[in-house]
């Protein structure tokens, strides 16, 4: 299944689906976003806390993909007000579904484990080196980008609860080939359309903002302007040695070790066997008489076994390592090359095995293996050493809670101060979900302020641990007026040059559809363009959703329409002609499967839109309660 994932990602069809999961999301949302409201948590969902650091981390990967997907249009979606909401609404909703799809999962068993978080770790092509799993590009790739080890590990282990849930819903629906064809000839419809645009800036050129108006937006608006809290920080950073070469293994060390752990460093000897399967104990008893009367092995397994699979192979079995064979093969105890063991019941029948070869264990030099060894003990004890020293700077922080100097001593590094920041503003080192969850998850801070606590030790892999406290707090807080005035007065014109803007294009909009349209374009200084065929597996942005929301034109006539790209300009749309798409066989049937996935995500909506209807959700701002 994830091979045609991976080979139909870029297909425009399967952006199309994607686009609509990504809106049902936000259509299914239970709405509101906790801008900054004073307390921990920024809602709860059936007792499950979603921290405001969960949420902000949220909203600025939406924000990023957002970004990337709007490309020069996003500066403008974020710079308004509706838009900033609907970001942070969708980055709530998404945590909310989360939430409800892991305590369905739990509900119905379904779970993920070690292994299979290990292995789909490991299939991931950028983490590979040849086709093979690179650890140093692992770690690296996670520390450039300040992620978690044990928070990616979760990451993927929700991921696969998902498509396992996912995959449960969507697997059963089925879908009619009318309803197909149907579907396909939409989605490969394409329709001939003429554009006209109304820019914001000269309106917004013309107008001012009077001291009332500023006033007034600010009152109603005050939520747009509240300053996140803020922190100082002062923390000690402890690192483990990474240059290997400085730390002393001696090779009598290395010998001691290699001499008191020697089944590391042999190679596990092997058994070769052929087996020759009956269909009961009759058959088998009378198997064994021949072969001990001098029959040929593979002679029999070809005359009379009933296994198919060995039987193409003359009843080989290959080589199994020793101590890895199955139950029956072990039990049957054969050591010596030749020997054939007695009738033994199997899921199928009765089988006899024989020990065709024996391949010894073999021991690795001690040279052969020093270089290796000596290396691995090295790391091993940079560990060591780091835990320890870990243990010491801990007990110190503990031991004098008032400060962090005990503590640098002992671990002989440096007090480092911050300045003030906030979610947004995270200094680079300690730019990491561990360390952002403690500082801003509220355990050293309470109602007063700063506890003047030291954190505990926060280890982030097996190179670098942290210590942390608050030396300074300041609340989140809306700013007062005189500090945001320019900011407020930016607003106030922008909304009332888009006022002005829609109340222009709509004029435009009725006098098209009264055939009144040439005169009314010119005398707006504006014409539509020439003639673009848009096909609707390419309908990803506003204009183009609202090109496919129209209807098609009667014989001969066009149909007009408009859309508002927020805070940037109004697109008036005529269109000319619609031609639906006629697949090819090929496409059919990728069509049929694109169908089905849609309709598994609709189930998948109904299902959530149920969840949250029985469901105890809390979001803690008076705001969008």
């Amino acid at each position: 299944m994830m091979d045609n994932i991976r080979s139909t990602a870029n297909n425009p069809f399967i952006k199309i689906l994607l686009a609509v999961i990504i809106l049902s999301f936000v259509l299914t949302g239970v709405g509101g976003y906790l801008f900054s409201s004073g307390v921990n948590d920024a809602a709860e969902v059936n007792g499950y806390k979603i921290s405001r650091s969960q949420l902000e981390q949220t909203y600025q990967q939406r924000r990023a993909q957002l970004q990337q997907d709007m490309g020069e249009n996003f500066a403008a979606l974020a710079s308004s007000e509706e838009g900033q909401k609907l970001i942070r609404q969708q980055a709530l909703d998404l945590l909310i579904n989360q939430a409800l799809l892991d305590q369905f999962a739990q509900n119905l068993g379904i779970s993920a484990g070690d292994q299979q978080i290990r292995d789909a770790i490991f299939a991931l092509p950028y983490f590979q080196t040849d086709g093979k799993f690179d650890n140093k590009k692992y770690v690296d790739l996670l520390k450039g980008n300040n992620i978690d080890a044990d928070a990616f590990a979760e990451g993927i282990r929700q991921n696969l609860i998902n498509q396992q849930l996912k995959f449960s819903i969507q697997g059963t629906d089925f879908a009619l080939d009318s309803e197909v064809k149907e579907f396909a000839g939409l989605m490969l419809q394409s329709r001939n359309v003429r554009l006209a645009s109304l820019d914001i800036q000269p309106f917004l050129e013309k107008q001012t903002a009077s001291d009332e108006e500023v006033k007034a937006f600010y009152e109603q608006n005050n939520q747009m302007f509240i300053a996140p809290e803020q922190f100082k920080i002062s923390y000690i950073q402890l690192n483990a040695q990474k240059d290997f070469n400085k730390i002393n293994i001696t090779d009598e060390e290395a010998k001691a070790y290699y001499d008191s752990n020697i089944d590391e460093f042999t190679a596990a000897g092997q058994k070769q066997y052929s087996i020759l399967v009956l269909a009961d104990e009759a058959a088998a008893k009378a198997a064994e008489d021949e072969l001990k009367k001098g029959a040929d092995f593979v002679s029999l397994v070809k005359e009379k076994s009933i296994d198919s699979f060995s039987k193409k192979q003359n009843g080989s079995l290959g080589w199994i390592t020793i101590g890895q064979e199955l139950p029956e093969l072990a039990n049957a105890s054969l050591t010596e090359k030749g020997q054939i063991s007695e009738p033994v019941k199997i899921s199928n029948g009765y089988a006899i095995f024989r020990l065709d070869d024996v391949k010894q264990s073999v021991v690795k030099p001690f040279d052969e293996v020093k270089t290796d060894l000596l290396a691995k003990m090295r790391e091993n004890k940079a560990i060591d050493d780091f835990f320890a020293l870990q243990q010491k700077v801990s007990q110190a922080a503990s031991n004098d809670n008032d400060t962090l100097v005990p503590a640098a001593n002992a671990g002989n590094v440096t007090v480092v101060n911050t300045d003030w920041f906030d979610e947004n503003t995270v200094p680079a080192p300690l730019n990491n979900e561990k360390l952002t969850q403690l500082i801003f998850g509220g355990s050293l801070v309470d109602e007063n302020g700063p506890t003047g606590m030291n954190s505990d030790m926060v280890t982030l892999g097996n190179d670098s641990a942290f210590i942390v406290r608050v030396e300074g707090y300041k609340p989140s807080a809306t700013q007062p007026l005189d500090k945001v005035r320019d900011q407020v007065v930016m607003l106030v014109k922008q909304q009332k040059a888009s006022q002005a803007m829609n109340a222009e294009a709509q004029k435009l909009l009725a006098a098209l559809k009264e055939g009144k349209g040439e005169e009314a374009l010119k005398a707006a200084n504006i014409s539509f363009g020439s003639e673009e065929s848009i096909v609707h597996s390419s309908a990803t942005d506003v204009v183009q959703t609202a090109i496919f929301s129209m209807p098609k034109p009667a014989e001969g006539k066009k149909e007009y329409g408009m859309t508002n790209v927020p805070g940037t300009k109004v697109v008036l749309i005529q269109l000319d002609s619609v031609t639906d798409g006629k697949p090819t066989s090929e496409q059919l049937e990728f069509m049929t499967n694109l169908y089905r996935a849609q309709m598994g995500e609709e189930a998948l909506q109904l299902m959530l839109r149920d969840l949250k209807d029985n469901a105890k959700i809390e979001i803690f701002d008076k705001d969008y309660q």
